[in-house]
């Protein structure tokens, strides 16, 4: 090689067009793989949910059109996607006195209605709020006294 090749500017390696391309095929490749693994995992979870829960329970619900929570025997339900079988949704359905149907859902607990509308729910968290109170909150120093 000659001398006034040696000084030539060359890129550093990973700025090379073919490099970078090479890069993101392979983190799109990771992310896609990490995607289905989740969602892998996700289904997995939901299928579990659905095996675990027993087929009658005695549950507590809330009837939104008489504003009422009640305890009753409820029957679990699971109603089919049959274009997609990971979407699957479980539930508890049962009949309130005023003639509703209302449901306790199995698999999107985060979505149950149940755990907002509920007054013995409300209730009951008002009851231990003060068991549940954290240092960094206005009241612990009230009920605490500071260090």
């Amino acid at each position: 090689m000659s001398r006034e090749y040696e000084n030539v500017p060359r890129p550093e390696i990973e700025r090379h067009y073919h490099i970078k391309e090479l890069i993101d095929f392979q983190e799109r490749k990771a992310q896609d793989r990490n995607y289905h693994r989740d969602k892998e995992k996700e289904r997995g979870e939901r299928e579990s949910l659905i095996k675990e829960a027993k087929a009658v329970d005695i549950l507590d619900f809330y009837c939104e059109p008489c504003r009422k929570d009640f305890k009753s025997i409820s029957i679990k339900e699971i109603e089919e996607d049959w274009s997609c079988k990971g979407q699957n949704i479980a539930f508890y359905r049962s009949k309130c006195d005023c003639g509703s149907w209302v449901i306790r859902l199995i698999t999107d607990k985060y979505k149950d209605p149940f755990w907002t509308k509920s007054r013995f729910l409300a209730l009951d968290r008002g009851n231990h709020q003060l068991d549940i109170i954290q240092p960094h909150e206005t009241n612990f120093n009230l009920l605490y006294g500071k260090r």
